[in-house]
């Protein structure tokens, strides 16, 4: 239940109409139902409050132990240096999408001053702080959150249903943010309003393949012809022949694996693929001159000096190019036996030196082997990834809206966690699930299932769902259905979107291995 009265103590508020900031400051705490009226908000304006306690003292060499990323919209924090004082808010933060070090870098560049100064001279203190948003005076009651957001209920309802919203937020933000060219917005900073400039070939054809399966779950010419403008404006963009019959995905960084193997695979799924025919034929020759006899896979067309480089990644990802090319009965898919050679070398070297980053992608291309040849040693690897995998997703002893995610924090070097990432290992847990229930695996399937139901936790909880979590944010049409990076880091990113929504497709379709192997 919502309290009535906020407790005392300083108070920030900020009036917001339409997601833009009007007014902020510092005022005293007061009953809340009077809030609006003491700031002067009018109707059609909705007001942030966070009311902070406990301030606390932070010596400058315990700063990265208190102003860590994870503590980012949960505490604020307050600078002081020759007299002058800056108090940022958790929400304030937020909003801006304004971390502790960034927050601290621009305060001295303001004052002229170095670190080193502030430390001899400066102050600074950490405080908590209830959140609340006050409704644009619509009758609506006063909303406490937390992060910025309101809590999804770790008591997960039905695996589908929490699916089927996800599902379907991610598609009508595709549909809306669809330009008349096809392009897709690759990342979106809510707190500026702007694009990035930032671009990633793998990541826009990820969403091309995400959208068409979306198409086929949903039976909608009208998201089947979204997805083939868009997969249309992809390899316009990035597609280039290389002699040789050859083609490949084309960036200013050079031509990756995995973007000709996700290219190719997002024209096999689509259903215009006989108007890509002749970039299928050339990218799938392509993805076949860097098969490798000793890694599986060789990582890039040019520059030389970075091959190797995202091994984990674009090996699982050409792998199931041809995994799937096999299933659908393509002509240029390889045969049973080569891809059996590239799954030995790649399951060799991930022996060599174990990362998360592998484990999605080639649990989907073994998956699909073991769904066509009934070989059980695909079968075998599903499993022992999917069991490797499951001690990284974090519950116990983390705040209630992070759980669900996957992240080791005793080894950073797998990666921080994003939305990304959660919705690839989603990809490849359905997978996993589905083959375990139909080997009669039960407490297997019961493990992935419960770590699917987390993970799908995690999604909805960094999905733009309502006004709740767009209070500050001015294009609601930009970022409603999308999901933030993370909690505490609202840039919408179009892989996170396109993974999610790939997760949610597998869940809502779950591929059917049967009682028994196919062949056994």
């Amino acid at each position: 239940m919502t309290p009535r009265r906020v407790p005392d103590g300083d108070a920030w508020f900020c009036i917001r109409r339409n997601g833009t900031a009007r007014r902020a400051g510092w005022i005293d705490c007061g009953a809340l139902a009077s809030l609006r009226k003491l700031v002067g908000a009018r109707a059609g304006e909705a007001v942030e409050i966070c009311v902070a306690s406990n301030f606390r003292r932070v010596a400058d060499r315990r700063f990265a132990r208190v102003f860590y990323p994870r503590a980012r919209g949960l505490v604020g924090m307050e600078i002081e240096f020759r007299g002058e004082v800056l108090r940022l808010a958790p929400t304030r933060m937020l909003a801006a999408n304004l971390g502790f070090d960034r927050a601290l870098e621009r305060r001295l560049e303001k004052w002229g001053a170095s670190r080193e100064q502030f430390a001899a001279e400066g102050r600074l203190r950490c405080f908590s702080a209830r959140q609340y948003l006050l409704p644009s005076g619509d009758g609506r009651p006063p909303v406490e959150l937390f992060r910025g957001s309101t809590p999804v209920e770790t008591a997960a309802p039905e695996d589908r249903g929490r699916a089927a919203d996800i599902a379907d937020g991610i598609g009508a933000w595709m549909l809306r943010n669809l330009g008349d060219d096809g392009a897709l917005p690759y990342k979106y900073w809510p707190s500026r309003g702007e694009d990035s400039p930032a671009d990633n070939a793998i990541r826009r054809f990820l969403a091309s393949l995400a959208l068409a399966r979306l198409g086929e779950l949903r039976d909608s010419a009208d998201i089947r012809e979204a997805a083939r403008r868009n997969l249309r404006f992809n390899l316009a963009r990035y597609f280039q022949p290389l002699g040789d019959g050859r083609g490949a995905i084309v960036e200013s960084t050079g031509a990756k694996l995995g973007a000709a193997a996700l290219a190719a695979l997002a024209i096999a799924e689509s259903p215009a693929r006989e108007e890509f025919a002749d970039e299928l034929a050339m990218l799938a020759a392509g993805v076949d001159s860097l098969a490798d006899e000793e890694r599986g896979f060789r990582t890039f067309f040019f520059p030389a000096a970075r091959d190797r480089e995202n091994w984990n990644f674009y090996s699982g990802e050409a792998l199931l190019f041809w995994a799937e090319a096999a299933r659908k009965g393509l002509s240029v898919a390889p045969s049973p036996e080569r891809c059996a050679r590239a799954f030995e070398r790649c399951r060799e070297r991930h022996y060599r030196k174990r990362n998360p980053a592998f484990v999605p992608w080639h649990t989907q291309a073994c998956a699909s082997l073991y769904a066509q040849t009934g070989r059980r040693e695909f079968a075998d690897f599903v499993l022992e990834m999917s069991d490797w995998l499951l001690p990284m997703q974090q519950w116990d002893g983390i705040e209630a809206d992070l759980r669900g995610r996957f992240y080791d924090p005793r080894r950073p070097e797998f990666g921080p966690p994003h939305a990304a990432s959660t919705g690839a290992y989603l990809e490849g847990l359905a997978d996993a699930a589905a083959l375990a229930r139909g080997l009669g695996e039960e407490r297997r399937a019961s493990a992935y299932e419960r770590a699917i139901r987390r993970g799908l936790r995690s999604l909805r909880q960094l999905q733009f769902r309502d006004w709740r979590d767009m209070y500050y944010v001015s294009r609601t049409d930009r970022v409603l259905g999308a999901l933030r990076t993370e909690a505490y880091d609202n840039a919408v990113r179009l892989d996170s979107a396109a993974h999610a929504l790939a997760a949610a497709i597998k869940i809502l379709r779950p591929t059917e291995f049967g009682a028994r192997p196919p062949n056994a």
